[in-house]
């Protein structure tokens, strides 16, 4: 019996932990970060954080319902009801789907992502995926080395933006998630087709509110 029960705790201990909750913040933000799936890698300072995640990493449930790989690695924390919070989104993209992302998340189930993206056609790309059990994939506009991304939230209702300058914002997605009770906001990074890829977000800024217009972003 005591064998029976040694071999239990181990094999739990042995489970990564999906969420782990740290004892840090950066400047911008007054909440502390939770990790959600190990990354290989993270650093968090000021208002920078970058996210190393391993290899065939995704955040994405197929619209046909054949797939579902939801273990990419998430840097997340509790928001205020509604608010407004913006990243430069950067990362040396190298295979096909290498992504750093802004995201929404309450559950594996529902929860909506802003990427910069390596595209198909190996183009880095603004793509936008809102996920209600399905996720649906839209490619926005194609992008540089960087790209200023922000996502705002009132109520159950969500704005994404896009700007190649941090000045003149362009809306690329209006939503209702239709989320229940609190959720999460934070930062991913993923590289499903390659060995593995780094996001990296900076000049982070957040506000707890939103936006009078959820169309029009001045973040001045």
């Amino acid at each position: 019996m005591k064998r029976v029960i040694y071999l239990i705790l181990s094999f739990l201990l042995a489970i990564p932990a999906l969420a782990q909750n740290i004892d840090k913040r950066i400047s911008t933000i007054p909440h502390n970060l939770i990790i959600h799936n190990r990354p290989v890698d993270y650093q968090i300072e000021k208002d920078r954080i970058s996210i190393t995640a391993a290899g065939k990493t995704n955040l994405f449930n197929s619209p046909s319902g054949k797939s579902k790989v939801t273990n990419a690695p998430l840097i997340l924390f509790e928001p205020e009801a509604d608010f407004t919070m913006s990243a430069r989104v950067a990362g040396k993209l190298k295979s096909i789907y290498d992504v750093a992302a802004l995201v929404i998340y309450q559950d594996d189930d529902v929860w909506a992502k802003l990427c910069y993206e390596n595209s198909v056609n190996l183009q880095p790309t603004i793509v936008s995926v809102v996920t209600r059990t399905f996720s649906d994939d839209c490619n926005s506009m194609p992008t540089g080395d960087y790209a200023y991304m922000a996502v705002v939230k009132h109520g159950s209702e969500y704005s994404f933006f896009y700007s190649s300058d941090n000045k003149n914002w362009l809306m690329v997605r209006n939503f209702n998630l239709e989320t229940k009770g609190k959720v999460k906001v934070g930062f991913a990074a993923h590289g499903s087709r390659g060995d593995g890829f780094t996001g990296i977000f900076s000049e982070i800024k957040y506000q707890p509110k939103a936006l009078d217009d959820m169309r029009m972003l001045s973040l001045e």
